[in-house]
């Protein structure tokens, strides 16, 4: 491992634009399809062979992806917000 520390310009411009997104709805927006979603599986709001198929096939899978998605945007925002605050306490540039 290197003992280089370095944060260009691009690197914040890269960390900011991605708080931003985050900030900016993007965790709001993933919580909201699983919401929906789930609504969708209410065989009081939706019911058919086609919303069976997708209650019991399409939506599992599908809805565990968006709680991943979340937990892993949630996870590279600390991450690299972390790591901009460790290069700017060691002094790097």
């Amino acid at each position: 491992m290197s003992g280089r520390v370095l944060s260009t310009e691009a690197a914040q411009n890269a960390i900011t634009q991605i708080k931003s997104i985050t900030d900016g709805g993007l965790t709001d927006q993933l919580n909201g399809l699983e919401t929906q979603g789930q609504v969708l599986c209410d065989k009081s709001n939706w019911d058919g062979p086609l919303a069976d198929k997708f209650s019991n096939e399409t939506w599992p899978s599908l809805s565990s992806a968006l709680k991943q998605m979340v937990e892993q945007i949630t996870e590279i925002q600390q991450q690299t917000q972390q790591i901009s605050s460790d290069i700017a306490s060691a002094g790097g540039a």
